[in-house]
């Protein structure tokens, strides 16, 4: 009865033994596959195929997480790591492949992995992946926005540029390319652009983005001169002079503005006001002599139109005016209207 006792222990330590080493062996068979799909998956993203080599970081992840894996809890976290960085991988490729062929479809992909890639970061614990990810979408319905606009369709600009905002209110190179669109699409008026236009001013300002708020500046100072001189040119002399003051808002005491300012004074025959803005515009004006003459051949208008006291100043501001294509102009008023002195007796001989 001893004996067979001893025989019962020794088979029951018998099948322990051979238990345990049966489960020491399985642990080490998926460790080893764990290992094998990590190290498949990570020749897979250094050659670019991003999705089977996240799969096989998924399944490294899913074996190194098991019950079964002994001592997998390093390898697991290094697959964890690894899936939200291939995700971020994938989309940059595919932002690249978007530069160089600059197509819809092309920033649709890198949109759409992006949009992975963030996910991936929120899930798995990449704050980093998930923070950059979030920020570069914004910037790639900007992209898209661009590519809509230079191939004519203004209508998916806009919805483009309306998502960029929705992504990041202060996003002011997106309001201003808004602008932009608003302005060069047929039914909108220019205080639907100009609108556009301010609220790129008042983001960028309160975000301290100088320069597109200084670009926004320029475009509506622009965009208001030219309706002023397509008003001029039509002889609406009282509409010109309101867009002009209205663009002076946005760019103080800039040349083009002054300048148009002292024409459009002097076709109503405001001489001293002409010659305040085109003196202004020649404190402004830093180009040669080509650019000063067209406003000193205003200014001397200005003066010519206050009679025989500016006469002198006159003759002056034409003398100055004398080059490129007022230089026929300047001088029919040298010699024939004011007979400046110098002038008036050549012409005589």
């Amino acid at each position: 009865m001893k004996f067979m006792s001893r025989i019962f222990t020794c088979t029951f330590s018998f099948l322990m033994v051979v238990a345990l080493s049966t489960d020491l062996l399985q642990g080490q068979n998926v460790k080893t596959e764990a290992t094998r799909a990590y190290n498949n998956a990570l020749e897979l993203a250094q050659n670019q195929n991003f999705i089977d080599a996240i799969d096989l970081y998924m399944e490294a992840r899913e074996l190194a997480t098991s019950p079964d894996c002994e001592d997998c809890s390093e390898l697991a976290q290094m697959a964890t790591n690894q899936i939200p960085r291939v995700h971020y991988s994938r989309a940059s490729h595919a932002f690249q492949q978007f530069q160089q062929s600059k197509s819809v479809e092309a920033v649709d992909d890198a949109i759409e992995y992006f949009q992975d890639a963030q996910e991936a970061g929120e899930e798995f614990g990449d704050d980093q992946v998930r923070d950059r990810s979030r920020s570069v979408i914004p910037q790639l319905y900007y992209n898209k926005s661009l590519v809509q606009y230079n191939s004519g369709n203004h209508e998916g600009a806009l919805e483009s540029l309306n998502r960029a905002i929705e992504l990041n209110a202060n996003y002011t190179l997106a309001y201003y390319q808004r602008g932009i669109v608003l302005n060069n699409t047929d039914g909108v008026s220019l205080e639907e652009a100009i609108d556009a236009f301010d609220q790129a001013i008042e983001v960028g300002e309160r975000v301290g983005d100088s320069e597109n708020v200084g670009r926004a500046q320029r475009r509506v100072r622009a965009e208001l001169v030219y309706q002023a001189v397509q008003r001029m040119d039509n002889n609406q002399r009282t509409q010109a002079i309101e867009l002009l003051h209205r663009a002076e808002e946005y760019q103080p005491n800039h040349v083009d503005v002054n300048y148009r300012l002292a024409q459009v004074y002097n076709e109503r025959g405001n001489w001293e006001q002409a010659a305040t803005y085109a003196n202004r515009a020649l404190q402004q004006e830093t180009g040669g002599v080509a650019d000063r003459a067209k406003i000193y051949f205003e200014l001397g208008l200005a003066y010519q139109g206050q009679g025989t006291s500016m006469k002198q100043q006159a003759c002056n501001a034409f003398e100055n005016a004398a080059y490129g294509e007022f230089q026929g102009p300047a001088h029919h008023k040298l010699e024939y209207e004011l007979e400046c002195e110098g002038y008036a007796s050549a012409n005589g001989q």
